[in-house]
């Protein structure tokens, strides 16, 4: 069991999360209590409509959002000690009814108890040692979401499957198979592979599974083979696909091949028994963040044409030279008979079984590099040093060329996509995964192409496929919210946090380096949509994610939850421009 001062530590922690994404989503107004540039940590204080007050220290970044001292938390002058009674104070400002904050405290509670164990696991590492760690090893460290309060929610595991799966305990899993027939899958395969190569990639020995398919006389020609999670096995697939089982459309065959370890993600797999080999993304029935983590079947079938035909594209440009397309080979979505009926079903019901098969990162790396994803860039470990930090240092650049090398790998390619081809990737901290080479930004692998890949209204990019299209000045939001603000604005305030390095210089070299590919690239700009997406413009749409939990609750939907809009932010990278200038 964790101690008092360890469980009061994560309720802090929670507590200044919130006060700084609620400021964030305008739900709460704290004020200064001193005249000064709120830039610089001072008083705070938050009095709410149930009359409690809130003081803490805390400074005011750039994206108005404020980042808090959690030891220095005060409610009505005593020191704070509870998240779940900051959000019962704050009822009526996140206008949740008691039906929905009695859930929000439910998986309040579950992410709390995964924040346990990954404060214990943060103590037994610094960041300077984890710059030699593999990128699937550092996700076991990350605290998660920066910006989902509650995102490590996992509502419908118990503590014992917290304890076996999730990511933080970093427990081997064998997968369970299943053979169903073909008649009852949607499919799709590189046309460069068979459905042999692919069970290779998962079997390191087939011999076992092989007889048990001569045991139960089940044919290869008729029959799809599905690994599943053992916890869907028994919590869905066991008994909602009872008829499917009874009648032989569906053979269970038992637990087989190799070993995985599940990363941050939680449904998306990495083989430890044989590195490099392909990664396995499966439903997991649980909502977590914003969403049940189930697998659409929509876009299977074209998911692997659909990666080949983007690593095509970026490999005959030059500007998307260093990007790397984790390519989908192959995926299997399993209908259920009675649920596909029902038009207006949970979506959640249609995405039970399934499994994608997605090129890992390993298979791409050379001697001396590794891949992390882009969220593991605003972790720091138990002493206060960042990680980005600790990968500069190692690198032997100072802070501004090491983030002008990450600007121009990463930032740079991921934007051009969207100007240049008006093709939009959901850029958050997960599904963006930087190359390092001897800890220096040298490239970026792009991934998870199912649904998180839109185009602009407009695009004639990746004609032929069944993409979800939108106008560019939506679309552009894939990048601002999904990488400025979840991803920068962390990094930003953890740099000025832990490395004293100015948020306003590194939004600067992030300005610089935009005009110079833009002078480089004079087309971008001289297009007649450019105005739609300019990164360097002074105002950006304010963008809610919490917002979205306290309004819709935890109710059933035919479709995953939207996000909805705030007041307009003032563009930090145009802010630092302008301060350069002046």
């Amino acid at each position: 069991m964790s101690s008092l001062a360890d469980w009061k530590n994560i309720n802090l922690q929670m507590i200044a999360k919130s006060l700084q994404e609620l400021t964030y989503e305008q739900v709460i107004n704290p004020v200064a209590t001193t005249t000064r540039d709120e830039s610089v940590v001072g008083p705070y204080e938050l009095t709410l409509a149930n009359q409690t007050v809130y003081k803490f220290n805390a400074w005011r970044g750039l994206w108005t959002d404020l980042k808090v001292d959690p030891a220095s938390i005060t409610r009505n002058g005593v020191t704070a000690e509870s998240a779940g009674q900051f959000f019962i104070d704050c009822q009526k400002e996140t206008g949740m009814d008691d039906i929905i904050l009695a859930n929000f405290l439910e998986e309040m509670h579950n992410t709390l108890y995964a924040d346990l164990r990954v404060l214990e696991l943060n103590r037994q590492v610094t960041a300077e040692e984890m710059t030699a760690f593999s990128g699937e090893k550092v996700q076991t460290f990350l605290k998660g979401h920066p910006k989902i309060l509650l995102n490590k929610g996992r509502i419908g595991w118990s503590a014992a499957d917290q304890d076996l799966y999730g990511p933080e305990n970093a427990k081997p899993v064998q997968f369970y198979w299943l053979a169903v027939r073909k008649t009852q899958t949607l499919e799709g395969l590189d046309a460069r592979l068979s459905w042999d190569d692919v069970l290779n990639e998962c079997l390191s020995d087939k011999t076992a599974f092989e007889k048990e398919l001569a045991a139960k006389n089940i044919s290869k020609s008729d029959h799809h083979f599905v690994p599943v999670h053992p916890w869907q096995w028994e919590r869905y697939i066991k008994i909602q696909y009872g008829t499917d089982l009874a009648c032989g459309h569906i053979h269970f065959l038992g637990a087989f091949g190799d070993q995985y370890l599940p990363q941050i993600s939680l449904r998306t797999f990495s083989n430890i028994t044989r590195p490099g080999k392909l990664d396995i993304k499966l439903p997991i029935t649980i909502l977590n963040t914003s969403a049940i983590r189930g697998i659409p079947g929509k876009y299977m079938k074209q998911g692997p044409a659909l990666s080949t035909a983007l690593s095509e594209l970026c490999q005959k440009d030059e500007v998307l030279s260093g990007v790397t397309v984790l390519e989908e080979k192959a995926g299997l979505s399993v209908s259920h008979g009675l649920y596909n009926q029902i038009a207006q079903a949970p979506y959640r019901y249609n995405e039970l079984l399934g499994v994608l098969w997605r090129q890992s990162s390993d298979c791409h790396l050379a001697e001396g590099e590794t891949a992390i994803i882009a969220g593991s860039l605003f972790h720091r470990d138990a002493k206060g040093h960042s990680l980005l930090g600790a990968y500069a240092k190692a690198s032997g650049l100072d802070l501004g060329s090491w983030l002008a090398r990450y600007f121009e790998k990463v930032f740079i390619p991921l934007y051009h996509l969207q100007a240049r081809y008006g093709i939009g990737l959901v850029a958050h901290g997960q599904n963006v995964v930087i190359r390092l080479k001897n800890s220096t930004p040298s490239g970026v692998f792009l991934k998870d192409f199912q649904g998180d890949l839109r185009l602009s209204d407009d695009s004639s990019s990746l004609s032929g496929f069944d993409l979800t299209r939108l106008p560019r000045h939506y679309l552009i939001h894939d990048l601002l919210t999904g990488h400025l603000v979840t991803v920068l604005r962390f990094i930003s305030e953890t740099l000025q946090e832990c490395d004293k390095y100015p948020e306003i210089e590194f939004y600067a070299v992030l300005g610089r380096t935009l005009e110079s590919y833009l002078a480089e690239n004079p087309e971008i700009k001289a297009l007649n949509y450019f105005g739609k997406i300019d990164l360097l413009q002074d105002t950006f749409h304010r963008v809610l994610v919490n917002k979205v939990r306290f309004k819709i609750g935890y109710a059933d939907s035919a479709e995953r939850p939207l996000p909805i809009l705030g007041e307009d932010l003032k563009n930090p990278v145009a802010l630092a421009l302008k301060k350069g200038r002046a």
